[in-house]
Formats: structure tokens, sequence, C-alpha cells
């Protein structure tokens, strides 16, 4: 086509050069469409180009053993076709070598234990291409199960043999004395003596490899001092996971051990010297170890040990999203659920019984002085229902109650809550009967909350503003412009301030303390939306999640100043926090899972179920509750030993959700 367009004679009488100016120009912009259509195709037909022939033959298999820091690869030569070489590739890291076609094996050495490696492998054909791949993906383990077992003025190191022929040798060395030792390949213990009591101690650990190299650190701390007999591999172990329980032998230094008998306190029992069992349930056991030494003399110890994990669960027949449990004062605990039911459940587990609405039910619900359990729907209604869970009344409002759990005056003669309509309802809980309304500039979802003396009840709406009103005739006293949208609602810390968390649009939130005035007394501004959560105070923290910042925030109640971040990458977090007596945090996670972290921020369980956005609640015996979308409700045992007696710890500031 280019060279036609310069060929072509041109035969057309111009009327002047003007005319033949237009017309060329013409031409020249035809001209060069042309060119990057051609090299738009060109480029286009490059991008295509495959970097495998896929109609070459691959190698038969292959497949891989892993070992300590290291895996052996294996492969079968192609069925068909003469391969020149192979090429193998490995992620995370991205390398790349290039193998001798008579190789059928490879040894990487190098990686990283626990850490999931794809190994690609690829038939270079020469001049022939390049096949297609088989894959496989390996996860080195660590196979020294190093440990350091403390005794009196002294430790010792044991470790096992990894399934590696490179081993020169090992090093431990140990601080704070700064000492170190290389012991012979063969050699599986070493002592250390000279040691003083209540001083901590930490051991490094390495394996010496042939040719120079050694493997990464690994890392024990001890405390020498009082002697236990054994030892376990997670302090605190999950119920339905295999813990290792380890014999001591520093616990009789002036003599062997030849027998073990081990009770685990839950009909389990063993011989072995190093036992590995799994507790079915979790709860407090209280495990024995007998031990016969050379002379003939018998020992023993014994060990509280505290299992953690499921209590029980429930499904219910849809998921639970936002909705929180409260718990009444018999023990039953309350939540409703998208399968249009409220629940009431006995603290086994067991349904007492369960409250049908006309729609799905996110919203929490909350109990009054006489037991009453007050819950909104999407069908429109708030509903008293009675302890026997028959209904007590309901009140249509002028659209769904969505979030919104209803605050309950000291007295529980009145109810406060919001509504998709856009007001914010006071009602006489006798009857059900209105006592006021208020009307916002737009919907409100938030859970108000009452002052101290009930003369306030404090609720956010949607049109940016936090209100204060009137409780007896729900007159506005002051508005605060929020800058934000707020669909959690306010908590109130003990000198009367005001917390709420905003919503500024896009990936801004702020966590906001106003006076009782209505005046701003701090403003802090975060990475990530804050719209459904509550800032929950205890410990002088502020603690609230985020969705854009991915984390747990605590604050300084104060100054708005952050203490610390417990992040969890990919994770939105629209759970509030539940805080126990002893300061550690529970909440959930949107992807899948729930955590307990403790004060310091540092992890303490981890349990993998669905989404959770329910907020947790801390029973009296200290039991975890929360829903799921998995369509399950959920008791965990986590040792929470009940919920911290403190300013606002948890959504709805206590069991029963009263907010005030």
């Amino acid at each position: 086509l280019i060279l036609l367009l310069l060929t072509r004679p041109f035969t057309h009488t111009y009327l002047d050069s003007a005319k033949y100016l237009i017309k060329m120009k013409k031409i020249s912009i035809k001209f060069f469409s042309i060119i990057l259509c051609i090299v738009a195709i060109i480029a286009c037909q490059n991008d295509d180009l495959p970097k495998a022939n896929f109609s070459l033959n691959i190698v038969a298999s292959f497949s891989g053993e892993i070992a300590h820091e290291k895996v052996d690869l294996a492969w079968q030569a192609p069925q068909s076709g003469t391969p020149q070489s192979y090429i193998l590739n490995w992620s995370p890291g991205g390398e790349t070598t290039t193998l001798n076609p008579s190789t059928t094996s490879y040894e990487i050495v190098g990686l990283d234990n626990g850490t999931k490696y794809k190994f690609n492998i690829q038939v270079d054909y020469g001049n022939g291409g390049i096949s297609g791949k088989r894959e496989v993906e390996l996860q080195p383990q660590d196979e020294l199960n190093f440990n350091v077992l403390p005794g009196n003025q002294l430790a010792i190191a044991v470790w096992e043999t990894p399934s590696r022929s490179d081993i020169s040798g090992y090093t431990v060395s140990w601080s704070p004395n700064g000492q170190e030792v290389t012991i012979d390949s063969g050699a599986n213990v070493y002592q250390v003596t000279g040691l003083d009591n209540d001083v901590e101690y930490t051991f490094t650990f390495k394996v010496n490899y042939a040719g120079g190299g050694s493997s990464n650190n690994l890392e024990a701390t001890i405390t020498p001092g009082e002697i236990q007999a054994f030892l376990l591999s997670e302090e605190i172990p999950m119920a339905n996971s295999e813990v290792q329980f380890t014999f001591n032998s520093a616990f009789l230094p002036q003599s062997t051990a030849t027998s073990w008998s081990w009770n685990f306190g839950d009909g389990g029992n063993s011989t072995e010297e190093n036992p590995a069992y799994t507790f079915a349930t979790p709860g407090t056991y209280d495990v024995t170890i007998q031990i016969t030494d050379d002379q003939g003399l018998t020992f023993n110890d014994t060990k509280t040990v505290q299992v953690w994990g499921q209590k029980w669960s429930f499904t219910t027949g849809a998921d639970i999203r936002s909705s929180s449990p409260a718990i009444g004062d018999d023990g039953t605990i309350y939540v409703g659920s998208r399968d249009e039911n409220l629940y009431a459940f006995n603290p086994d587990g067991t349904v007492k019984w369960t409250f049908a609405t006309d729609n799905g039910i996110d919203a929490s619900p909350s109990i009054g002085p006489d037991g009453t359990i007050y819950c909104g729907s999407y069908d429109d209604k708030m509903y008293a229902v009675n302890l026997d869970g028959t209904l007590k009344w309901e009140f249509l409002t002028g659209s769904n109650v969505r979030y919104s759990t209803p605050a309950i005056t000291s007295d529980g003669s009145t109810i406060y809550f919001g509504s998709e309509d856009t007001k914010l309802y006071a009602l006489n809980t006798s009857d059900g009967s209105v006592k006021w309304e208020f009307t916002s500039g737009d919907r409100i979802r938030s859970t108000p909350s009452i002052a101290a003396d009930g003369t306030t009840v404090y609720a956010t709406s949607n049109d940016n503003n936090l209100y204060a009103l009137n409780s007896d005739n729900g007159a506005t006293l002051w508005s605060f412009p929020m800058d934000g949208i707020s669909e959690g609602g306010p908590s109130i810390d003990s000198d009367g301030t005001i917390f709420v968390g905003v919503d500024k649009g896009g990936s801004d939130g702020a966590i906001i303390a106003v006076n009782p005035d209505g005046t701003e007394k701090w403003n802090s501004n975060v990475l990530g939306r804050i719209s459904v959560n509550v800032p929950i105070v205890a410990n002088d923290r502020i603690y609230i999640g985020t969705k854009e910042g991915n984390n747990l925030l605590a604050l300084n109640r104060s100054t708005g100043s952050q203490i610390w971040s417990f992040d969890v990458p990919g994770e939105i977090i629209l759970s509030n926090p539940a805080v126990d007596v002893n300061g550690n945090i529970y909440f959930g996670a949107w992807n899948k899972g729930f955590y307990s972290i403790d004060a310091d921020a540092q992890m303490r369980f981890g349990f993998e179920c669905g989404r959770v956005w329910s907020s947790p609640v801390i029973g009296q015996d200290g039991t975890v509750y929360f829903g799921s979308y998995d369509d399950n409700f959920y008791a965990l045992e986590m040792f929470a030993e009940g919920l911290a007696n403190d300013v606002w710890p948890m959504f709805g500031k206590n069991l029963k959700h009263t907010s005030r």
C-alpha cells in the first residue's frame, strides 16, 4: 500500500497551488495513518507471540522432595523428542537455571523454611522451540525442632538432624554472655553451665554446611531457675491441633530418665519421652508426668495447660452480618440473622427459642432491665420480645432499621433508635408508643448513646452531623459538623467527651472528640474510612478499626495521637473490638478470621472462619461470642475471663447493649 501511494501518478489538474497543498496534506494524513496501522498490527502480533510452543512434548513427570531449607527435584525426559537442555525456574526469588539434557534431578538449597515455592520446568528443543511447562509447589520445612531446656544455672540445647548430607557441624551462641561454640555434626545436644538463675538468655542456633554456607538462624529464649519437667511447643495450644510435649532432661541433672508416664488430664495417656498430643476440646487441663530414672527413683511434675478454640457453633439459615450478640442476666445470648430470625441461645449452644420477623436482621439486639429484648429489622419494624420469645409489641417506622441498636434508659422506660426514614425515635417501652421523634437531614443508621445523667441523647446522621438531643422532648441542644458520615454512632468518656468515627470519603477517615458543650476537643485524621465503627474506650485508649487502612488502631484517649496499629493486610475491619479484664482485645476481619491481640498489639490467637462483621461480646465466664458470614454463630474459649469494667469496652458499652 505504501509503495502504491508513493508510485501513483498524480493526473489531477489543480486550479492553484493552494488546492494542490490541501490535496497533498490529505494524502499525507492517509499515508501516515496507514503506517501507524501497520506498526500497530506488527506490535500486536509480537505481543501475542508465546514464549512456549505448546505442540512440543513437555517432561513426562515432575516432582520433588522437601528437606531443611532445600528441595530435591526430579523429572523424566519427554516421551519423544530430543531435548537440548532443560529450563528450570522458581519463585519467589525469580531464579532460572539451564540444565544439561542428560540431567533428570536437581537440588536447590538456601530456601526459606515455611515458604511455598513454585517450581517450573520446560524443555528446550533448540531451533525447534521451547515446550510448555510442568509445575510443582513445595514448601521446605524446619526439621531441626531446635529447643533449649532450662535448668538450675544451666541450659540444654537439643535438636534433630535434618535430612541433608552436607552438614559439617552446628554453631550455638548465647547472650547476654556473648559466647559461641561449634559442635560436631554427629551431636544432637549441648549443655551450657554456669548460667545465672532468673536471667533471660537468648540462644541462637545454625547449621553449618559443607562449602562454607550456613542455615538461617533459629532462636530460643529461656530463663534458668525453677525447673519444669516438660515444655510445650505452644504455650496455649489450640484444640484439635497437635501439640508437642518435650521432656526436660535438665529436670534430672544428676541421673538419666529411663521411662515416662504422661496423663494429659482429659483421659489421654502416653509412655513416650516426647509425645505429640491433640486435645479434642478447649479448656484447662492438669497435665502430669511421672519419670523413672536409672536408679529406680520416680519423680512427678504437673503443669496446668490452657487449650483454646471453638466451644461450639450453630448454623443459622443465612449469614450473620453486623448483628452483635447481647447477653442477658441468665446467660442467654441473643443475635439476629439474615434468615429473618432473632435467636436466643443457651450458654451450651442449644437454641432456647427463635423469633421470626418479616425480613433480615442486621441490627443488634439490646436488653432492658426487665429482660425485654429490643431489635430492629429490614421489615421497617422495631420489636419488643418477651423473655420467652413471644411478641410484646412492634412499632412500624417509615423505613428499615438497618444497624441502629436501641439505647435504653436506666429505668428501662424509654428506648432510642434511628431509622432509614431519617428519624430518631423515642418509644415508651411499656406499649411501644411514640414519646417523640427527631427528623434529621438524612438516614440515621447509627446507634445512639445516652449521657451518664440521662438528660442528653447523642446520635449521628448521614447528613454529616452529630446531634445532642434533649432526652425528654427531642429538642436539639446542639449539632456538630463531622465533615463525613458516621453510621456506627458515638461512645461517651467518663468526663462526658463524645467520640465518633467518621467516613470522610475516598480513603480518608477521622476520629473526633467533642466536648459536652458541642465544641471540638481534638480531631485525629487516619488512613481508612470509619463509617460503621464505634470508638471503644478502655485502658485510657480508644480502639477502632478501619477500611482502607486494614488495621486496628489504638489512640491516646486524651489527645487522639496514635499509640500503635495492628495491621491485618487485605482485611477490612468493620467489627468493633471488645476488651477483656486483662486488656486483651478481640475483633473480627472482613475476608476471614477472628483475632485476639494483647494490649501491646501482639498476636494471641487467630481463628479461621468466614467474614466477620459482627462485633464480639465476652460472656461472664470469658466465652467470646460472634457471628459470621459463613452462616455460623460461634462460641470460642480464649480465656478472656470476662469483659473489662471500663468506660466503653465493647459495642453498646455493656453485655446488654444499653449504650448508657
